[in-house]
């Protein structure tokens, strides 16, 4: 089986560093399974781009490699993720798997999300069901994100129980079906819109529960507007308009 983690970077050498280690450790009970790591970076000024081709030689061997996919500038999580999967999807992969740089999405995880694709065509990691948590959040985030996927699965369903997680497996054959141009939400809302798309496509989905860290170099924010464009992508997702 040929797997392909998709990982969108901006400024993330400190993470780089310690996550593609990880990430090899975690699938060495694999010895069948061939994985590459796709680094999608957005031209970092820090040169994660740079730092992490200097890894990928260390780190390679014949069931292991890191490529790195240069974009020429920032624009967003949901234009990085479609240059990726569009890019990834033309070298025979079995399996695509998308998540974060910055250590929030532990490799440990990665077993369970192979055992879960032997039987169905997507499988979702989630904070929210038995087993999943996220634990160094303040009670107002904790409010906001689970107030945000029930809102969310109000008007798409309850198939899966978080919407705005971007930890998350794919077959190539479920993302073939997508027509990954005609997905245009930004930010988090990318990631709402490519699981809705999913489960309207998708033979059978399947959670593996997550404990989600926040990370550990870095910021990371939500502006007030993207929560905003969030709450008005649902319904129109769901009645047809969203554009």
């Amino acid at each position: 089986m040929k797997l392909a983690i998709a990982v969108p970077t901006y400024n993330e050498v400190v993470n780089t560093k310690k996550l593609l280690p990880a990430i090899k450790k975690s699938l060495k009970g694999y010895p069948k399974l061939s994985t590459t790591v796709f680094v999608i970076d957005d031209n970092s000024p820090d040169g994660t781009a740079d730092s992490v081709e200097k890894l990928a030689v260390k780190l390679k061997d014949k069931n292991f490699a890191v490529k790195v996919i240069r974009r020429k500038k920032k624009e967003g999580l949901g234009k990085a993720y479609v240059d990726g999967f569009k890019q990834i999807l033309k070298q025979g992969f079995d399996y695509i798997l998308q998540m974060d740089a910055d250590l929030s999405h532990d490799p440990k995880y990665l077993p369970e999300f192979l055992d879960a694709a032997k039987d169905v065509d997507f499988v979702v990691g989630s904070r929210y069901v038995r087993g999943g948590s996220t634990p160094d959040w303040g009670l107002h985030r904790k409010l906001l994100s689970r107030g945000g996927n029930l809102y969310t699965r109000l008007f798409l369903g309850s198939q899966i129980t978080d919407y705005t997680g971007g930890f998350n497996l794919y077959s190539s054959g479920l993302l073939r079906k997508l027509n990954l141009n005609k997905l245009e939400a930004g930010g988090y809302g990318f990631l709402i819109e490519l699981k809705f798309k999913a489960l309207q496509n998708s033979d059978d989905v399947a959670q593996v529960p997550i404990v989600f860290m926040d990370r550990q170099h870095g910021i990371s924010k939500i502006p007030r507007s993207t929560i905003i464009k969030n709450l008005k992508l649902v319904p129109q997702l769901r009645f047809g308009k969203a554009k």
